[in-house]
C-alpha cells in the first residue's frame, strides 16, 4: 500500500478526526465537533491517506511560521498503527518548509521517546514558562 500526506483541509475526515480525539485520544476526551472544527479552520493540518484516498492519520500545527510552531493532535488511527505511518507523518511535518522555526514544542504523556528522535526534550529552565488554562468551551 502507498501513502501520502496532503495539507488539503477539503480532504479531511472531521468526523473521523473528532471521534478519534473525543473518545480515544487520552488528551482530547469530550471535545466538541465545534472545536475540532475551528481548530482544524485556524491550523496547517497534515492529513496521512492511502493511495486510495482513506484517512489514516492526522495531525495539526499552529506557528507564525518564522519563530514558533506547536504540533498537536497527531495520531494515526488505531487500526492503522504499528507501520511506521507516526514516523512517515512526522518526518513530514519537521521537514515542511513553512515549519523550519526556532522553537518547535508539543505536549504527550506516552511519546517522549519518539520524539526525542526529533531532537525534543523536556524544558530547560521550565521554570521561566508559564500556561494559562481558562474554562472554555473547548
Amino acid at each position: 500500500m502507498e501513502y501520502f500526506i496532503s495539507t488539503d483541509k477539503a480532504k479531511i475526515d472531521v468526523g473521523a478526526v473528532h471521534d478519534y480525539l473525543c473518545h480515544q485520544s487520552y488528551w482530547a476526551k469530550g471535545r466538541s465537533l465545534e472545536c475540532v472544527e475551528e481548530s482544524i479552520a485556524n491550523s496547517i493540518c497534515f492529513g496521512l491517506y492511502s493511495s486510495e484516498n482513506q484517512m489514516l492519520g492526522f495531525a495539526r500545527v499552529v506557528t507564525d511560521k518564522a519563530v514558533f510552531a506547536y504540533i498537536m493532535d497527531l495520531f494515526i488511527f488505531e487500526e492503522h498503527q504499528g507501520k511506521g505511518l507516526g514516523t512517515y507523518l512526522a518526518n513530514h511535518i519537521f521537514e515542511h518548509p513553512d515549519l523550519q522555526v526556532r522553537l518547535f514544542l508539543l505536549a504527550t504523556q506516552t511519546a517522549h521517546s519518539f520524539y526525542r528522535k526529533y531532537g525534543f526534550s523536556e524544558l530547560d529552565a521550565s521554570e521561566k514558562w508559564m500556561i494559562r488554562k481558562d474554562k472554555k468551551r473547548c
